[in-house]
């Protein structure tokens, strides 16, 4: 029985540490901060949301009136050194609070409409992936499928085993990047909007949130949620540590959210005041 668990526990850590190295290896994340790079952004943007998908204005190669107080990230492929992927984190507005995120113009969810609790908020915003990293059997028309694996002979104990290997999921980059921009702003709930269609790749890779609302119909359907860090990586190292190690950076990620992270906020994210807005507005 004890040789039966060190075999699963050597297994499930070679696991671990081959898709980490394997993402590394095959991805560079870093933050467009540079005329150049930013364009880079723009670019990628303007191919997935206005050639493939048409979505007008979600598809701007021009900064918007959000990109005055975002942050981008660029996914680079290392071996190319094409763009594979993009994000941005739109963050706060103190000057106003109720126009900062992209989601306010689309969504009227009360949490949306209090000026106190929006400053706690960032919006994970335009994540796309090039459709170079997107030509698998069910990938979404913005994210890749989370169901890629090979296999591999690798020696555990004196033996050969032959083990499945996760294929590296492209956007576990961008959410570290995003993850990190929102902790060094002191700011651990993050909206995000969804195709329902990318959806399930997401809970495939661990991670948790919160549906914010009815789906949205705006050029396309879109699911908004929010997503807390510390508990997305909560569960995320539970259900899917290859996923975890990647996200968290090996945990730094984690630690960060835990310093500052309240222990009840499962119950104080729709807080008396939000539950208040809600009633009144079911019960127009």
């Amino acid at each position: 029985m004890f040789v039966d668990r060190l075999w699963r526990a050597c297994v499930m850590a070679f696991r671990q540490q081959a898709f980490y190295d394997s993402y590394a290896q095959t991805f560079d994340v870093v933050q467009a901060d540079t005329d150049a790079l930013r364009r880079r952004v723009f670019d990628l943007r303007h191919q997935v949301y206005g050639v493939e998908n048409d979505m007008g204005k979600l598809a701007t190669l021009k900064a918007d009136v959000f990109d005055s107080h975002a942050t981008h990230h660029l996914l680079i492929h290392r071996q190319s050194g094409e763009s594979a992927g993009a994000v941005r984190v739109v963050l706060p507005c103190e000057d106003s609070p109720k126009k900062s995120f992209p989601m306010q113009e689309l969504s009227d969810h009360p949490l949306l409409q209090m000026p106190d609790r929006v400053q706690t908020l960032c919006e994970i915003s335009q994540m796309c992936i090039a459709p170079r990293f997107r030509r698998r059997q069910n990938d979404g028309r913005i994210l890749p499928g989370y169901n890629e694996q090979d296999r591999v002979d690798v020696p555990v104990l004196g033996k050969v085993v032959t083990i499945r290997r996760l294929i590296p999921y492209a956007p576990l980059g961008l959410l570290r990047a995003a993850f990190e921009t929102a902790l060094r702003h002191r700011i651990v709930d993050c909206l995000i909007m969804v195709p329902p269609d990318d959806i399930r790749n997401f809970g495939r890779t661990g991670l948790s949130w919160r549906v914010l609302g009815p789906r949205i119909h705006h050029q396309g359907l879109w699911q908004p949620m929010i997503c807390n860090v510390k508990n997305a990586l909560d569960a995320m190292r539970t259900s899917n540590p290859p996923c975890w190690e990647v996200v968290s950076d090996r945990g730094r990620l984690h630690e960060m959210a835990l310093r500052f992270q309240e222990n009840d906020w499962q119950d104080r994210i729709f807080d008396e005041s939000c539950r208040e807005m809600i009633y009144r507005k079911l019960s127009r």
